[in-house]
């Protein structure tokens, strides 16, 4: 057996929109040989790694002892990958978001060269790492939408405004905002989701006419955007905004009732980011 096992494979349920955007792979969870299945997705790309080595999966065991994982990334182009949730959802993002997955690869490799390998991480890698594992994209083409979630104004930005924001399974045209899960390992956690359960988001303005690309589209667009954001990111933790993912519209039955969000264990009050903004505006 070279794929995830049967137990893994039903611990994902297709049918939650917070794997919408990745719903395509579905059939490789299911692949007999994983590792192969991926790099075929591969075939005829010009994904890349930081360094601009050729984009490949290889497995775990292939990586050198005491050889820093993302730098061995940089440096060969080969991504080390087991055989199990975490990893498979790690490949799912190379493969929808490439060019942002390589721009931190190249910034983690540069922060391991620079700094070493160190007992902590310091910020600005803790903080690479935190997006890369845990993040979620709020693309809006309303900024009051990512200034109310930055200000820890859960009714005005996920309640009044419920009905601009997007279904990612049935995508409009006039809609103002939609979620998109990036961490893997925030996706792995949503095998078994939870209220509890909150993303590092980070906040991207697009246009209105963004709304209007079809699926696939959207996130090639959007791929390129975030990464050109993340080269030139000074990176600050303080950037990301919390949001419990069962409180975004559309992912969660129960949020349609109002007093869902009255739970302040979950949505809490918290202090505005004053010196950070909507990323792109």
């Amino acid at each position: 057996m070279s794929g995830l096992s049967e137990s893994e494979q039903r611990q994902i349920d297709w049918h939650a929109p917070w794997l919408a955007h990745i719903s395509e792979r579905a059939e490789l969870a299911g692949s007999a040989d994983l590792m192969a299945a991926l790099n075929q997705c591969l075939a005829g790309t010009s994904s890349v790694t930081g360094a601009g080595k050729p984009l490949h999966f290889i497995p775990q065991d292939d990586l050198p002892e005491g050889e820093a994982y993302e730098a061995h990334i940089a440096a060969t182009g080969g991504v080390p990958t087991r055989l199990n949730l975490h990893d498979f959802f790690n490949a799912c993002i190379w493969l929808t978001f490439p060019k942002t997955k390589a721009v931190l690869n190249q910034r983690q490799a540069e922060q391991l060269k620079h700094f070493g390998v160190q007992h902590t991480r310091g910020m600005a890698r803790d903080a690479l790492t935190l997006f890369d594992e845990n993040a979620a994209l709020l693309v809006v083409s309303d900024p009051h939408i990512g200034h109310a979630l930055r200000a820890f104004d859960w009714h005005h930005a996920l309640i009044a405004s419920r009905v601009d924001w997007d279904d990612p399974f049935t995508p409009r045209a006039d809609a103002k905002a939609v979620l998109h899960a990036f961490g893997h390992a925030l996706m792995e956690k949503l095998t078994a989701p939870r209220k509890a359960i909150c993303a590092h988001t980070w906040v991207m303005q697009v246009d209105a006419d963004w709304f209007s690309l079809p699926p696939a589209a959207r996130l090639l667009a959007l791929d390129a955007i975030l990464a050109q954001q993340i080269q030139a990111w000074d990176i600050n933790p303080r950037d990301f905004c919390p949001l419990p993912m069962l409180g975004v519209p559309h992912f969660w039955a129960d949020n349609a009732d109002e007093t869902f969000y009255n739970d302040e264990r979950v949505f809490r009050s918290g202090r505005m980011r004053l010196q950070t903004s909507t990323q792109g505006e």
